[in-house]
């Protein structure tokens, strides 16, 4: 207690003036000093400067942090959201059962729902301050300190702050908040026996509130300090548009060495000292640092299409740790990475997330313990919001630059979550996210070389996520299987490649360089490949004459490679066409095109040449067995091209069983053709049309390479003019919608869209049905890609 003395005066009053003013008799001599009197109670606690400082998870690191089982792990608040109903006290969270990141205090342990008391842990009382009394809060004593990793997913903070009761009307202390190292309060000084000081504050954003208490300028006595009620309120907010997740706010999190981490790596026990995120010395500005046991818990709202993130452990723990990544939407697991270790490369991780309410990222120990286990959630993303809608046929200014990339190729494929992966002509695939920006790359080089001798053609996509890719490598037809990662897979074939030697030369006047190629894939439900093309081979026209020609070129294989034994010859049926059309003569037959009906069967396009001047387009349709069908225009074969010279590129199976084929006819093939057969082979309807209206006639060759037919019966195709590659519409009818492409100030296209140069494009349609056309040029060097655009359908 502190206590003081009152000066004595003595003073001259009127009965004492003759003694005050006349001469005065010596006084006697003064007694020996008495000592100065001890007032401080003998049972004062800060006698001597007594403290008892107590700190939490401040630990510093020794050569061994998990000596002896030792852990941190920390659980975030829980923020309110749509994944149930709301209730009054949904996403209020009293900080007494939120875990700080470090607290320190003068007096002990802080207190949860009690006050200080002294130096010892559970030996507070009630809150009370000012006779106001709380249930829940925090018990401290000045100077204290006490960090909370928010991860910007709160609204409020609110409190009621001042001295507990139980130290009467001693002490004084001042109450101080701070948000991301800014002061967001100040209480000023405050006294026992004062009553409690309502707080209430924005935290919204916030990543880190800091509570912080000291005395109030006569040093520490007393200074027992409580925060009522102490409380966050969080709720977060729905994404609405494609987002870091580093951004976004979770609903709940925990990690199992200190707090989440956001652009930095989980480092040690405190929030914020992380370094940069680095996998296997790759280096990322955006994503999660965590430590496995984590899981992250985020509230979507059925708003978002993909997540894609780049995983592995962080390069802080060298080459030790393990860690599995899984994703989870709405209790069911989407993806699992399988252990992944330190100094493992990144992978790549993209998952659909359409209709998805709720996601959690898991990283869990590899199955040796938690040692090390520094997890990055890497580049982590979600596509999310309403897609912009335009003017149908216009550039979707949400991808790439203004509807633009700069990545192309000669086939595009859309997986699941809405990424594409776009095929190169010499086998390298480019990953680029729905909004156009490049995630990935991977190269073909088998066996070790360093280019591919050959060219690329097509790309499908298989059940698992695997992609393939056909064309011709050396001569022969090709088909490679790439793991989601983009790196060939080694179990495919030898190291993720299946040669296919079908072509042959039966003549020493053949010297095409090209014996077989794959010009067109497509992969059945259970995963079954079918490639189609072309094959050289002999033929005899005469008695002791062998010749060689292109003959159509089916292939069926399992989903890993090998040949399908119950399709054709070992996997693989050609068809000559040389008796059909030639008269036994040469006829160089090449398929383009290749489609599969619900029932299994395969429906082909293509031409044949049978002599310098005449081709003629041909849709043909096998059976499962790979026997021509008989129940198709009789033989299985049919001719289109409306009686002229003409070639298919591209064919689809509509609903109700209709085929529709789109090439070119006409000398030089100088007019697009859009043809429809029916179900049973009858040729039915179709029209010429050009995408560019020549000077001259004969100037462009121009040909339909894509189909993609809608829902509603449409049609959207691509293809070239020259050197022109062009996207146009058509109505169930084969009318062109000549307001295809209409830009909003109303000039009109003619209905037809040029989206770059070259003679080949791709397409293909994203789940909000916009277009996507992937084109690419021919070289002196071989197939270049020239760019993909994204469309409004």
């Amino acid at each position: 207690m502190k206590t003081s003395l009152a000066p004595l005066f003595f003073v001259c009053g009127p009965l004492l003036l003759a003694s005050c003013s006349g001469k005065q008799p010596p006084l006697p001599p003064l007694p020996d000093p008495v000592p100065p009197v001890d007032t401080t109670p003998a049972d004062n606690p800060y006698a001597g400067g007594k403290q008892y400082p107590w700190t939490n998870r401040l630990e510093l690191a020794v050569a061994d942090p998990y000596a002896a089982g030792r852990s941190y792990p920390w659980v975030s608040p829980t923020a309110a959201s749509s994944l149930k109903a709301q209730g009054p006290a949904d996403g209020q969270n009293f900080l007494s059962g939120v875990q700080w990141t470090s607290a320190t205090n003068t007096w002990g342990p802080v207190e949860l729902d009690h006050s200080n008391g002294e130096q010892n842990a559970d030996d507070g009382s009630a809150l009370s301050v000012g006779g106001s009394t709380f249930a829940k809060g925090l018990g401290v004593h000045a100077a204290s300190e006490i960090h909370y990793a928010l991860g910007g997913q709160c609204n409020t903070f609110t409190a009621r702050v001042g001295v507990d009761d139980e130290v009467g009307a001693r002490g004084s202390v001042q109450f101080r908040a701070f948000g991301d190292g800014r002061m967001l309060f100040n209480s000023g000084v405050r006294r026992g026996g004062d009553p409690a000081l309502p707080v209430n504050l924005s935290v919204a954003g916030i990543r880190e509130l800091r509570l912080v208490t000291g005395d109030g300028g006569d040093g520490i006595e007393y200074d027992h300090a409580d925060w009522g009620d102490a409380a966050l309120s969080c709720k977060v907010a729905l994404p609405g548009k494609d987002v870091w997740l580093s951004d976004l706010a979770y609903v709940s999190a925990q990690s199992g060495w200190g707090p989440v981490e956001f652009d930095r790596s989980n480092g040690e026990q405190g929030l914020r000292d992380g370094g940069a995120l680095t996998i296997a010395g790759r280096t990322f500005d955006r994503g999660m640092g965590v430590h496995a046991p984590s899981a992250l818990d985020y509230d979507l709202g059925r708003t978002c299409t993909a997540f894609s993130a780049q995983l592995g452990l962080d390069g802080e723990v060298g080459k030790r740790g393990s860690v599995v990544f899984e994703v989870y939407g709405d209790g069911q697991k989407l993806y699992d990475s399988g252990p992944l270790r330190g100094g493992d490369p990144a992978r790549q991780a993209v998952v659909d997330l359409r209709g998805v309410q709720t996601l959690r990222l898991s990283a869990t120990d590899g199955g040796d313990g938690l040692a090390y286990d520094h997890a990055d959630w890497a580049d982590a993303r979600l596509q999310c919001g309403t897609a912009v809608t335009g003017q149908p046929g216009t550039l979707d200014p949400g991808f790439g630059e203004a509807g633009r990339s700069s990545v192309g190729g000669v086939a595009t494929v859309t997986e699941n979550g809405g990424t594409l992966v776009v095929l190169g002509g010499h086998f390298g695939l480019t990953r680029l996210s729905p909004s156009g920006v490049v995630l990935a790359r991977g190269a073909a080089t088998p066996n070790g070389a360093a280019t591919l001798n050959g060219a690329a053609s097509a790309l499908a996509l298989q059940p698992d996520g695997a992609l393939i890719a056909v064309g011709y490598l050396d001569g022969q037809m090709v088909a490679l299987r790439y793991r989601p990662d983009l790196t060939l897979d080694p179990g495919f074939g030898v190291g993720g490649v299946v040669r296919l030697r079908l072509g042959v030369a039966a003549s020493q006047y053949d010297s095409d360089p090209v014996r077989s190629a794959a010009t067109a894939v497509t992969v059945a439900p259970d995963g079954q490949i079918v490639l189609a093309g072309y094959a050289s081979r002999p033929f005899s026209p005469a008695p002791g004459v062998t010749l060689s020609d292109d003959d159509f070129a089916l292939v069926r294989l399992g989903s890993d490679g090998r040949p399908d034994l119950t399709f054709g010859k070992s996997g693989v049926v050609t068809t000559p066409l040389n008796a059909l059309l030639a008269g036994g003569d040469a006829s160089t037959d090449k398929l383009y095109g290749v489609a599969l009906q619900p029932d299994g069967k395969i429906v082909v396009a293509g031409e044949a040449q049978y002599d310098a001047n005449n081709y003629s387009s041909v849709v043909a349709r096998y059976l499962g067995t790979g026997k021509l069908d008989p129940s198709f225009s009789g033989d299985g074969i049919a001719l289109g091209g409306l009686g002229e010279r003409s070639t298919f590129h591209a064919v689809a199976v509509e609903k109700g069983g209709a085929i529709l084929l789109g090439g070119g006819t006409g000398r030089f093939f100088t007019s697009a053709l859009l043809q429809r057969f029916s179900p049973v082979g009858e040729a039915g309807e179709g029209v010429r049309f050009q995408f560019r209206v020549p000077e001259n006639a004969q100037l462009f060759q121009t040909v339909v390479t894509a189909l993609r037919p809608q829902s509603d019966g449409r049609v959207v195709l691509g293809g070239y003019a020259g050197d022109t590659t062009f996207v146009s519409r058509f109505g169930a009818d084969l009318t062109q919608d000549l307001t295809f492409g209409a830009t909003s100030g109303g000039a009109v296209s003619g209905g037809n869209v040029p989206v770059g140069s070259g003679s080949l494009i791709a397409l293909t349609q994203d789940a909000e049905r916009r277009i996507i056309a992937t084109t690419a040029q021919f070289t002196a060097t071989g197939i270049e890609g020239d760019g993909t655009v994204r469309l409004f359908p």
